[in-house]
């Protein structure tokens, strides 16, 4: 139904639309009857469908405001630049370990301990490709083909595919708005069959939500008693808002755990693909190795970069004003427009809230609001495939002032 919708709604003004002439047919098919592309991982994303169409209208003169991607908008920190470019005078960059720079895995493990008071050995700190790198050698790394792995939803979409890619079993089971959107024991014991990892994601994507360090503390205890892999995707750590629902890092409750994190996010480095992960002793040799394999090493200018921009938290703190200034923004002038059931976002930058009362399916939702409002947003259905089709995600990670605009028009558009 959600593809039928998606294909009936982005036809809407099509005949005004100027569009790119079709490929020829032949051009998009193999001329052996054996070659075809892989399935696997291949699955689209709704929003970038969406994306797509939006350029299309924007093509016609009308202005597009883009609320759809988790990307911040401002660069790296200044000086990043300037400190690869002088280490480039003196460097070819050339290969690193496999693992990464020994200097910015010491001060990755430094910064466990200063911001979160947790003793981490920089040996078990694994320089990545990103995080979603990061997450590929950890299910690579821990799980065999056909285990399975709990993925509490609503989730970022391609750990899902990811996960069936790579052979196991992505295990999805529902979380609750009351529970902010987060797993809890409970939910956990409840799962038919039992599952061999769990993955969680605080603040989340696409809910915002956090869970609280008692409750983190309890999931990793239990999982590492009943021997269940711990994975805490910490990617948005550092954007965080008030001290209602403070971060905390698995690092601190379990030397089982697995904690994933990324200079894409709040480092606002997303382009530079790195991220890293904090390892067990007994898997950092082995993970190690498997990195080696897959991509031989992580990209050498950007971990010049990332050592700088640990360093720059003061103007990074800056953007997370901004980011609190946005949520805010919202959160005063959406409810009165009818998006008035959330879990409140106490990190990340997104707003994930329930539409159903206004439209069944939230991507002929996002559809109307394209069409009708010029705004773009992400619809539900990419982030659980069952309820999602009743909740959109807004992504304030922009600029204030189209924040501000896309408020202002969806008040002319619902009121």
């Amino acid at each position: 139904m959600t593809h039928a919708l998606l294909c009936r709604g982005l036809a809407i003004s099509a005949m005004n639309a100027p569009m790119r002439a079709a490929a020829p047919e032949e051009a998009r098919m193999s001329r052996h009857p054996k070659f075809h592309p892989s399935q696997r991982g291949a699955a689209p994303s709704i929003a970038e469908q969406l994306y797509q169409r939006a350029r299309v209208i924007e093509a016609t003169g009308k202005d597009m405001l883009y609320l759809q991607l988790g990307q911040p908008s401002t660069g790296a920190p200044a000086g990043t630049m300037e400190a690869v470019l002088s280490a480039g005078e003196q460097n070819i960059f050339g290969y690193t370990s496999a693992a990464g720079n020994e200097d910015l895995r010491e001060r990755i493990a430094r910064q466990y301990d200063e911001i979160y008071g947790a003793s981490v050995n920089p040996q078990n700190v694994i320089i990545t490709f990103g995080a979603s790198g990061a997450m590929i050698l950890a299910v690579v790394g821990c799980f065999d083909v056909g285990q399975r792995i709990g993925m509490p939803a609503p989730f970022y979409y391609g750990y899902r595919y990811a996960l069936e890619t790579l052979g196991v079993e992505c295990v999805i089971f529902e979380t609750t708005i009351e529970n902010d959107f987060q797993p809890t024991v409970a939910e956990i014991e409840a799962i038919e069959g039992g599952i061999d990892g769990l993955i969680v994601t605080s603040p989340g994507n696409p809910t915002g939500s956090m869970i609280q360090p008692a409750e983190l503390k309890a999931l990793s205890l239990y999982c590492e008693k009943t021997g269940i892999r711990f994975i805490s995707d910490e990617i948005y750590h550092g954007i965080v808002f008030d001290d209602e629902t403070p971060q905390a890092t698995a690092c601190s409750f379990s030397n089982e755990a697995i904690v994933i994190n990324s200079f894409s996010k709040y480092y606002s480095m997303p382009g530079w693909r790195l991220g890293w992960m904090v390892v067990p002793d007994y898997l950092a040799e082995s993970i190690a190795n498997l990195a080696h394999n897959l991509y031989l090493c992580p990209p050498a200018p950007s971990q010049v970069g990332a050592l700088h921009a640990l360093d720059c938290r003061a103007e990074l703190d800056q953007h997370v004003v901004r980011y609190k200034r946005n949520r805010d923004i919202l959160l005063a002038g959406l409810p009165s427009l009818g998006f008035d059931r959330f879990a409140e976002p106490h990190g990340a930058f997104y707003f994930y809230c329930h539409v159903q009362h206004m439209n069944e399916d939230s991507v002929e939702f996002c559809i109307e609001m394209m069409e009708h409002a010029n705004v773009l947003v992400a619809p539900g259905s990419d982030f659980c495939p069952q309820s999602g089709k009743h909740f959109i995600r807004f992504s304030y990670a922009g600029a204030t002032e189209v924040v501000e605009a896309a408020v202002d028009r969806l008040a002319a558009w619902r009121g």
